[in-house]
């Protein structure tokens, strides 16, 4: 009867607390909607979103300095001339007069290799600050992955410290009850209160855990949510498609965000290049303008004038680096394009190493998961076994115990292995640059609807 009493709590334990995550799930928030909420607030993400704004404005500028360019001189000044001649009283001269102009211009640059190539290295940072999006857009999917199933596993870490506490609860007091009635020895009190006292810590140290998680997870979607979609119970993960390590690591290589960045950052570098090239290059603009000027006066007369002027010509312009400026300047640029090239390979070399390393995860992730699901079935055998063998009495109701708790650590373990396997399926795909919502939702199908 008190062993039937120690399965029954610990049954009754996991039964409850199966079922209050399965409501909490069946109502709570999951991956792929915490994943939308995140990238429209996450703060990488709108800065990333900004600069590519600001990239976009960087080529209206510099289409702007090939466009016309416009715009009107006024002034107006009063003057006083005042001559005095030594010995000359004749030759005195005291007058004050005013004058005042207008001009309008146009200039139209014709030639001008620099600007052309502004305009290009302009679009070519656009790209790369649209490549800068994804990539932040992708670390979210990352990193929600990470704090959302970092919190599932914590509070299934939690509610297998309350089911041996359960347990271990109805053992410490059967122990006292027999040793009051003399048919056991304090040895087996004091076991069972030393396991007990363990439990309460580990306890602690689960509820300190799902505590970190959810605050990590906070970091992510700005706000707090205790209430997620869990895994299910029958979940399995696929195995990569392609089955080739290989495939994915030639197509990061390729495509992998960082990879496509080092390349943009390359391109722009060497536009940097051509542009202090273009320092050398002669120049030709179209120019016109049109002024009108009057005043009451002069310095030399006293009568007032007016005039009316006009030009449309070119002005052709050929600069000289006499300083060497201009040289230093392409040494520099040239300098800085041999690092961005040598960042790319590294970048290549990175892409390779971290795709193989997911590939790996999500192989022998898989493989964990089947492991696993086969322990969890020689676990509840062994179980079966344990209770059969009290019933003949070969068996002690502390073996009872540990078999029940080796099951609920299999299950534990069997949890585990599928959120690694969830996590570097998503881990593969982010390292080599095809990560996406549609990956996300497929995440998200293993939750509880």
């Amino acid at each position: 009867m008190r062993l039937t009493r120690i399965l029954s709590l610990s049954a009754v334990s996991l039964a409850v607390a199966g079922v209050l995550a399965s409501s909490g799930a069946a109502y709570g928030a999951d991956l792929l909607s915490l994943y939308r909420e995140a990238t429209s607030q996450d703060p990488a993400v709108a800065a990333a979103r900004a600069s590519l704004q600001a990239a976009r404005e960087r080529v209206t500028q510099a289409e702007a300095a090939n466009g016309f360019s416009s715009g009107i001189n006024s002034g107006a000044n009063a003057n006083y001339f005042d001559l005095h001649v030594r010995n000359l009283p004749q030759a005195q001269t005291d007058r004050a007069y005013l004058a005042a102009s207008v001009q309008a211009y146009v200039n139209k640059p014709l030639i001008r290799p620099a600007n052309d190539l502004a305009i290009e290295q302009a679009n070519v940072a656009v790209k790369l600050s649209d490549l800068a999006v994804k990539a932040a857009e992708m670390d979210v999917a990352n990193r929600l992955a990470q704090a959302y199933f970092d919190v599932l596993l914590a509070q299934d870490n939690v509610l297998l410290v309350q089911s041996q506490k359960a347990a271990l609860t109805e053992q410490l007091a059967q122990a006292k009850r027999n040793f009051e009635v003399g048919t056991a020895t304090i040895v087996d009190t004091n076991e069972a209160q030393s396991r007990y006292d363990q439990v309460l810590a580990q306890e602690i140290a689960a509820k300190n855990e799902v505590d970190r998680t959810r605050w990590a997870l906070r970091n992510v979607v700005g706000r707090f949510e205790s209430n997620l979609k869990t895994l299910r119970n029958n979940a399995q993960v696929p195995a990569p498609n392609p089955a080739s390590m290989e495939a994915w690591v030639t197509r990061a290589e390729a495509e992998a965000y960082a990879v496509q960045i080092s390349q943009q950052t390359l391109a722009v570098s060497e536009y940097d290049v051509k542009r202090a090239e273009a320092g050398k290059s002669w120049t030709l603009d179209a120019t016109a303008n049109i002024a009108h000027s009057q005043s009451t006066g002069s310095s030399t007369s006293g009568a007032g004038t007016w005039t009316n002027s006009g030009l449309v010509g070119v002005t052709f312009n050929w600069p000289f680096d006499t300083t060497g400026g201009v040289s230093a300047r392409i040494r520099e640029t040239l300098a800085l394009v041999d690092k961005n090239r040598n960042d790319l390979e590294a970048a290549r070399r990175t892409a390779g190493l971290n795709v193989r390393q997911a590939y790996l995860g999500v192989t022998s992730g898989v493989a964990g998961v089947a492991a696993q699901q086969q322990a969890l079935k020689s676990a509840e055998t062994q179980l079966a076994s344990t209770k059969l063998g009290l019933e003949v009495g070969v068996r002690t109701n502390l073996d009872v115990l540990n078999a029940q708790q080796q099951v609920t650590q299999v299950q534990r373990d069997l949890a585990q292995a599928r959120y690694n396997a969830l996590l570097n399926n998503i881990r593969l795909k982010a390292a080599t640059g095809v990560l996406n919502e549609d990956d996300i939702r497929a995440a998200n199908a293993y939750l509880v609807d």
